[in-house]
């Protein structure tokens, strides 16, 4: 079922954070605990001045669930210190959609004070050359118009000489309408300096991602059908930051299976842009995006379920958002015809040939079998072929 605007009326959505930014004295990050702890969760995290471990650093995946508990500290561990005034970001995610939702939670509060040296991560992983992690973002924040601030992420216990630590404004499933000071800040700042550039209706590919990120099969039937309809087909990872926001801000039509570039596309986007976001597995990780332009742009984008079948790796537990999903493809041309992004002729649905190819190639590149799971068993409508598709 659609999103509503009665997500504007959520707690996390409307209430606005704290605005004291005095920042604390002599506080030790501890990017590594001695004690163990399960599943996603990281022994990490800050203490102040006199020792007492600091709930406020804790860093939210979703509401009132963080992924980092109090850490045992090794006092033979080598400690550094970091002379200055920082902004304490949070957890430093590798991946894309983790780093745009979580690592920059907090950075909100540059707008609200100039004095910083620079932000400071608890890292994600282990890199014997610290710089390394914080490198590949140097492009988004020059994007953000900070480019000359410093970016840390140490990997030994270090001790911060005044640390601000701002409340977390943004993050996934319950989290991912952001709170106002966060949504306000993205919009405001990011992409301010770059021009609109690129095709205005624009189809947003995962074809060309590795196989573990998960996505559907067959997608260059969808490529092609829009292709035919004025579409660009367009690959963020190969272009630059710079250059996925220009095009972002330059396209009037997204179509997109729900995916981490959709974050990206709803802080930047133009207000008049429409959106159509297809469900690409049976996870419903597609609820976060609707989520996230409700509240950063006021609409909700079409919504598109479609999903019939979907494979995983044999002899394994689903990840669901990691599975190889068949659409039912004159189901997803209906809807797109019908929202508006496309003319009204009919979409054929791949042949049983197509999709076996389709799943032997995907078995071939893991070097293992996949296991097909139905998503309905219901019988498949009808579909009249009208010589439209290719």
């Amino acid at each position: 079922m659609p999103l509503t605007q009665s997500l504007l009326q959520t707690k996390w959505t409307n209430l606005p954070m704290s605005q004291d930014l005095a920042g604390l004295q002599e506080v030790l990050l501890v990017p590594w605990g001695q004690n163990e702890v399960k599943g996603a969760k990281r022994a990490a995290g800050l203490f102040d001045a006199q020792g007492q471990f600091l709930p406020s650093g804790d860093c939210l995946r979703w509401a009132n669930a963080p992924v980092t508990v109090e850490p045992e500290i090794d006092p033979s561990a080598p400690l550094t210190r970091l002379e200055g005034r920082y902004l304490y970001g949070g957890m430093l995610y590798g991946h894309f959609g983790h780093f745009l939702c979580e690592s920059t939670a907090r950075l909100w509060a540059l707008a609200r004070d100039q004095g910083f040296d620079g932000v400071v991560w608890l890292p994600k992983v282990r890199l014997g050359h610290a710089a390394k992690l914080v490198k590949p973002y140097h492009s988004f924040f020059a994007a953000l118009g900070f480019e000359r601030i410093g970016l840390f992420a140490p990997q030994t216990n270090t001790v911060i000489e005044s640390l601000v630590i701002p409340e977390q404004g943004f993050g996934i499933g319950d989290l991912s309408s952001g709170r106002p000071e966060y949504r306000d800040f993205m919009r405001k700042h990011l992409g301010a300096n770059l021009a609109a550039e690129g095709a205005e209706k624009l189809y947003i590919s995962r074809a060309r991602l590795p196989g573990k990120r998960g996505s559907v099969l067959l997608e260059h039937l969808i490529e092609a059908r829009l292709e035919a309809e004025g579409y660009t087909v367009f690959h963020p990872q190969d272009h630059s930051l710079a250059q996925q926001i220009a095009q972002y801000k330059a396209a009037r039509q997204i179509v997109a299976l729900d995916g981490s570039a959709l974050h990206l596309a709803a802080m930047v986007m133009h207000p008049a842009c429409k959106v159509a976001i297809i469900n690409r597995g049976p996870s419903q990780n597609i609820d976060d995006y609707l989520r996230q332009f409700e509240a950063f742009t006021g609409a909700v984008p079409t919504r598109i379920d479609a999903v019939k079948s979907y494979w995983f790796y044999e002899g394994r537990r689903v990840v669901k958002r990691e599975t190889h999903a068949l659409l039912d493809f004159p189901a997803l041309g209906r809807a797109l015809a019908a929202a508006g992004f496309r003319s009204a002729t009919a979409w054929r649905a791949p042949t049983a040939a197509q999709i076996a190819a389709e799943v032997a190639l995907r078995e071939a590149r893991a070097e293992m079998r996949l296991t097909r799971y139905e998503v309905s068993d219901q019988a498949e409508e009808a579909e009249a072929d009208l010589g439209a598709d290719r």
